[in-house]
């Protein structure tokens, strides 16, 4: 039997795409009573239909996939993953039949498109000469033939089946692992989980990083210096899980993997995470685990269980929204630990980071509505204080970005700016060339909101202005001369640390232009997004003591009488 649900949003972006998967693997796809595509429908928001066997039941069985690219994509990675769990064949071959119309697209002109999927992913595919007809709706299919590992095989389709479709923001939708994947279908709590205390403040939340049990002795450092280091410059508290020690929730990885335990506040667990993985990826040097093993990465956000509606959405709505936003795999395990519940997401880490900004909003947004003892401090958006007297401001960060990326990122009709503000909770304007004519060969771009909006906002206008370049983004960040003295730090400290965590050279302009200073610096999107993390928690940090305003750049503000 087969099942349909979680379809994707826009049925002109609808596809159909069939799977061929051998007869006596099929129990292990369907699962028990159907819970196999059931879980197959929510990691990946596609619908799933199982067609009947025929006479002979060792013949390949069609699993059709119906939704978007990249809900197809994830969908077949799942498929081909529980089909082949336990074979002990690490490389398949899926034979995919896709619309007739798709094979264009699919090779690209004079095969390129093949080229990027197989450089991409490791991904291999061979398109049939000749189509055939699809037996249900009598229209023309082509044939595909997949090498690759099951995961690489379902993001080697994803990018087939469209240029932009499995790209958020600029980058690429890169492999989900095969033991999370695996973990993610067969479902399941282990009960050794360790979970740290939170206390009664509702402002702290709790993320785990699951990195390789091969990493973890360099991320604890010598009788835990390293770790301990770690929390120091995050401001989070940080701890490493045992080896014997569960994930939790749906991502149910192997007990090689560890968790990095960070409890905070969410721009400071943020910050965390990004440390976390450059710390992972210069440990990969002398090990044997390659970095690519980082290419996509599971973090485990822990709910409070009076929210977790919130989250969840009727009938699964919310979750799928933040799986098509963010473009992740998001699962929401039942079990309890601590009065929490574990919502693991998997996926690059700035997708990654991007899902739980939209997680998070969602908690705050709900202890508001039900009046929450405290309101998160990464929420205050410069409305009525406690204080009347105290100053109302309205932060903002200027931007630089190349005035011939203006058009990526004002979109059509203005659809680019309207999704940042949406999206990231922010107001954004882009200066025309003549309000700004001494940045000759930029445009201007104003942030204005929380930090930790606009460091969203930050990441996701980048993110369209460098979409063909993400392993080249530049950063250009116009700042107040106190924010460029913090920044900068005493003896130039701050600047060295950021670019030691950072890994890419960041630089402060000497000479202000218009009483503001340039900072700016070069390198690929996660390494800039750690850059931009880093700025702003300096200047957050500053804005909270004498001087500096902790903005980026400018505070908009008036005295309340």
């Amino acid at each position: 039997g087969g099942g349909g649900g979680g379809g994707a949003r826009g049925e002109q972006d609808q596809l159909v795409v069939a799977i061929l998967v051998p007869g006596d693997f099929i129990a292990k796809v369907i699962g028990k009573s159907g819970l196999g595509l059931k879980q197959i429908r929510e990691n990946s928001g596609c619908r799933v239909n199982v067609l009947p066997s025929g006479a002979d039941r060792d013949a390949p069985r069609r699993v059709e996939l119906s939704g978007q690219a990249q809900s197809i994509g994830l969908g077949a990675g799942c498929v081909l993953s529980a089909a082949y769990q336990g074979s002990g064949q690490s490389i398949v071959e899926a034979v995919v039949l896709v619309p007739n119309r798709c094979t264009g697209a699919v090779i690209g002109k004079g095969g390129e498109n093949l080229k990027r999927v197989r450089e991409s992913t490791g991904a291999r595919i061979q398109v049939e000469r000749d189509p055939q007809l699809n037996p249900e709706n009598g229209e023309q299919e082509r044939m595909l033939k997949i090498n690759g590992e099951p995961t690489a095989i379902g993001n080697g389709l994803c990018l087939a089946l469209g240029a932009a479709s499995p790209m958020v923001g600029g980058h690429h939708y890169s492999a989900i692992g095969n033991a999370a994947v695996v973990g993610g279908l067969a479902g399941g709590m282990p009960q050794s989980l360790e979970v740290q205390p939170m206390g009664d403040d509702p402002e702290l939340v709790q993320i785990h990083v699951v990195i390789p049990g091969k990493l973890a002795g360099a991320i604890v450092g010598k009788q835990g210096a390293t770790i301990k280091a770690l929390s120091e410059q995050t401001g989070c508290r940080m701890a490493v899980s045992s080896r014997t020690a569960g994930l939790g929730g749906a991502a149910v990885v192997a007990s090689r993997d560890r968790r990095v335990m960070c409890v905070g506040l969410f721009p400071q667990c943020c910050i965390a995470q990004q440390v976390v993985y450059q710390a992972a990826l210069q440990a990969c040097e002398g090990s044997e685990v390659e970095p690519s093993a980082l290419s996509a990465l599971t973090a485990i956000f822990w709910i409070p269980k009076e929210l977790s509606g919130a989250v969840i959405g009727k009938a699964g709505a919310t979750l799928g929204h933040i799986r098509e936003e963010a473009q992740v795999k998001v699962q929401f395990a039942k079990e309890e630990v601590k009065m929490m519940r574990p919502c693991s997401i998997t996926g690059p880490l700035a997708n990654v980071l991007q899902a739980e900004t939209l997680i998070f909003n969602l908690l705050s947004s709900e202890r508001q509505q039900h009046g929450s003892a405290k309101r998160p401090a990464a929420l205050t958006d410069g409305g009525e204080t406690d204080d009347p007297k105290r100053v109302r401001i309205e932060e903002c960060t200027k931007l630089l970005v190349p005035a011939r990326a203006a058009g990526a990122i004002i979109g059509k009709s203005g659809s680019g700016l309207g999704r940042i503000r949406e999206e990231c909770g922010v107001k954004v304007e882009m200066l025309h060339q003549a309000q700004a004519p001494h940045w000759t060969e930029d445009r201007v771009v104003i942030l204005q909101g929380p930090p930790l909006s606009r460091q969203a906002a930050i990441v996701a206008v980048l993110s369209a202005a460098f979409a063909a370049e993400e392993n080249h983004v530049v950063l250009k960040m116009l700042v107040s001369g106190p924010d460029a003295g913090a920044i900068i730090g005493k003896q130039g400290s701050t600047l060295k640390h950021i670019r030691e965590q950072a890994g890419v050279s960041l630089q402060v302009e000497k000479e202000p232009v218009l009483g503001e200073r340039l900072v700016t610096c070069s390198g690929s999107l996660v390494a800039v997004q750690v850059v931009v993390g880093l700025i702003m928690s300096v200047l957050s940090t500053s804005a909270n003591g004498a001087g500096g305003n902790g903005n980026g750049t400018t505070v908009i503000g008036s005295v309340s009488a």
